[in-house]
């Protein structure tokens, strides 16, 4: 119980960001089709709806 575990995936995941975000990426891709680029055009599309939308609402109330 007092033995200490080590983390090696932990650790190399904080040494090396970048290439373990890489590496998940393309595991998610793989299994869902689906990845942080495909997130990041719904998020940016949504945001850019909403404004349009604020901005037209706004327009009317002088």
């Amino acid at each position: 119980m007092g033995r200490k575990t080590r983390l090696p995936r932990l650790r190399f995941a904080i040494r090396h960001p970048l290439r373990t975000l890489r590496r998940n990426q393309g595991k998610a891709i793989d299994r869902t089709g689906f990845g942080l680029g495909q997130f990041a055009g719904i998020g940016i599309f949504v945001v850019v709806v909403l404004g349009w939308l604020t901005f037209q609402y706004l327009s009317h109330y002088p």
